[in-house]
């Protein structure tokens, strides 16, 4: 028999108010958090992207909170700099105003604690390695004050070096804290929450929640054959035939958001609406991008990675993905930055150049997978360097190292520190100050100190490029990496930055530079940026593979463009030459549709056929 719980006002008498006055309902999982919080037990939630999962535990979570003895605060984890920002934006006027609690943050960006304490504390694992070294009485306090810890994101956590990273930091903290840490783990796409539970220590009666609702994504895909001239009339479409004002378009490197901001910000509709974001750009930059881009009726905005999390710019009512992601998760998050308040979604995935036909297979692959609820499994990986920077980080908060101490913070890492912490000490890392038959003591080594001068002690990020910071008009407004400075030559007129750039000068020396100023130039050499990027995963390589060997039932049923293409009906199978090039049998055509869905036309890019030229770009 279902347990039955007074209503969610009655069990959030202080906090209800603040957080859903405004709203006549609320969602399932919202009223399914409410008691296992308030009980006491870890949880994990998934639900879909801009549902309302952080109002849906801090309710109940500062409701638990306000009814203890004692001054208890919360720690919310989040994988970037730009997320901590935004929540900050909408959580500081909810808790201030409605509920007189104070919201802090501690990012590399920013250092905000209201009098000098916080009953919630946004921040990354970077910065709360540095906040567990550090000797600042408040942030001391305000780490032993910690009852509740929140790992929003949790998906780009669980595995690779910031996941084990973050994992020893949970591990350090209930140390410090000396008491049990309540564990809340957020996410959009979780393919093992037992992964979840394990990687990161929450209880074993800690209770699962996944949001039943899944939306309807609407695909639609397109194939430009001649991106200099197609695109424009494309995007033109869709705000003219198709209805959409807020564009999110997704590329997978950045040297391609550079070429596309470049074309579409000369011409077509929303060429006086269109904004470049990611990761290289000066936070300020990304920051005005978000401004602008929030406050405009109509805009595209031209992205990386950087936007896939649950930055707050606005209603966006479609995404175009620039060729296929790597995989479902990145896939599902960033269809989940459109329509996040509606029943259903509406992509438009693009295949282009020689490759269009792998991409036609990969995007079917991974509309199939998503739609079935699959996203990819876990990697772990023994990743030996974290535990090397834990034991570091873990000198910078003693000042002194004994092996019993290591022991007692890792205490599953024993055998790996045996063999780990000789050769710190062989290689300078460690200087012995005494030994004996039970216990060996440590202090930094030469290399240590060097690290620790250089602030490399605390993250787990890869090694990446010495990168230039580029000026235009004496602004520094974004990182360029030595391999692209390297293709620059003094007048070159480039696309960087979202800008049309001459390049004035290029500065060597300790404060690396290029010097920059707009330009009106006709044309503009075009720049490479290394990285292969990631590599498509398992699970949609194995999907592809399902599609290409199918037979005629089984690829019916894996290629149906009845959601694809409403209405029409694809009578063949897909198949894979050795080109990678599919063929498609031609079905009954001549059907009208409706307006606003889009029609099955033959795939005679795929086999040589010319198309009339009233359709520059080619739906499929």
């Amino acid at each position: 028999m279902a347990l039955v719980y007074p209503s969610p006002r009655l069990q959030l008498p202080n906090t209800y108010r603040a957080f859903y006055g405004a709203f006549p309902n609320l969602r399932p999982f919202q009223i399914d958090v409410i008691a296992p919080i308030l009980q006491g037990h870890d949880l994990i939630l998934q639900a879909a992207t801009g549902s309302g999962k952080t109002e849906a535990v801090l309710a109940p979570c500062l409701e638990r909170l306000s009814r203890t003895a004692h001054p208890s605060g919360i720690l919310y984890i989040v994988p970037t700099r730009a997320l901590a920002q935004d929540l900050r934006r909408r959580l500081e006027p909810l808790l201030h105003e409605r509920l007189g609690l104070r919201l802090g943050i501690r990012t590399g960006d920013v250092k905000r604690l209201p009098g000098g304490q916080a009953d919630v504390l946004l921040t990354t694992p970077e910065s709360l390695d540095v906040m567990l070294g550090s000797p600042n009485r408040e942030v001391r306090t305000l780490l032993q004050r910690v009852h509740v810890l929140v790992i929003d994101e949790v998906h780009q956590f669980l595995d690779g070096y910031r996941g084990r990273h973050l994992a020893y930091l949970v591990q350090r903290l209930e140390q410090r804290s000396r008491q049990w840490l309540q564990k809340i783990a957020l996410s959009a796409t979780v393919a093992e929450p037992e992964a979840i539970r394990v990687a990161f220590g929450l209880q074993a009666d800690a209770v699962c929640i996944r949001s039943t609702v899944q939306r309807q994504m609407q695909p639609r895909l397109v194939h430009l054959q001649r991106e200099d001239t197609e695109l424009v009339a494309f995007v033109d479409d869709l705000v003219e035939r198709f209805g959409h004002h807020k564009l999110l378009l997704f590329a997978n490197s950045r040297s391609r958001c550079d070429r596309l901001f470049a074309l579409l910000r000369q011409q077509g509709r929303l060429r006086e609406s269109t904004y470049l974001h990611y990761s290289n750009l000066k936070p300020r930059q990304r920051q005005e991008v978000e401004r602008q881009f929030q406050r405009r009726a109509q805009a595209l905005c031209i992205v990386t990675s950087t936007l896939e999390l649950g930055i707050d710019i606005g209603d966006v009512d479609g995404v175009i993905l620039y060729e296929p992601p790597e995989s479902v998760t990145t896939f599902v998050q960033r269809l989940g930055r459109a329509n996040r308040q509606a029943q259903s979604t509406t992509f438009w995935g693009i295949c282009r150049g020689p490759q269009a036909g792998e991409q036609l297979l990969q995007f079917l692959a991974l509309y199939h997978l998503a739609q079935q609820g699959v996203v990819e499994a876990r990697q772990p990986g023994r990743l030996p360097s974290v535990l090397v920077q834990q034991v570091l980080s873990s000198l910078y908060e003693h000042k002194r190292l004994r092996r019993t101490t290591l022991h007692a913070v890792f205490p599953q890492q024993v055998e790996a520190l045996g063999k780990l912490l000789p050769g710190l000490e062989a290689h300078a890392w460690l200087r012995r100050l005494e030994s004996s038959s039970e216990e060996t003591l440590w202090r930094g080594g030469w290399r240590y100190a060097k690290a620790l001068y250089a602030r490399q002690i605390w993250s787990n990020f890869p090694d990446t490029e010495v990168a230039y910071i580029l000026e235009v008009d004496a602004e520094a407004v974004a990182d360029v990496p030595t391999s692209v400075v390297r293709q620059l030559e003094v007048g070159d007129a480039v696309d960087l930055a979202g800008r049309r750039l001459r390049i004035v000068e290029i500065i060597e020396g300790e404060r690396q530079i290029v010097r920059a100023t707009p330009v009106q130039a006709v044309s503009a050499k075009e720049l490479i940026w290394l990285g292969s990027g990631p590599p498509v995963s398992w699970e949609v390589a194995q999907a592809v593979q399902r599609i290409v060997r199918a037979d005629s039932t089984v690829s019916e049923r894996v290629v149906h463009p009845g959601p694809l293409c409403p209405p029409a009906r694809l009578a063949g199978a897909v198949h894979a030459a050795s080109a990678a090039l599919c063929r498609v049998a031609q079905w009954g055509g001549g059907q009208s549709h409706p307006p606003g869905t889009v029609s099955l036309r033959h795939l005679s890019w795929l086999v040589g056929e010319s198309h009339s030229a009233a359709h520059p770009h080619h739906l499929l």
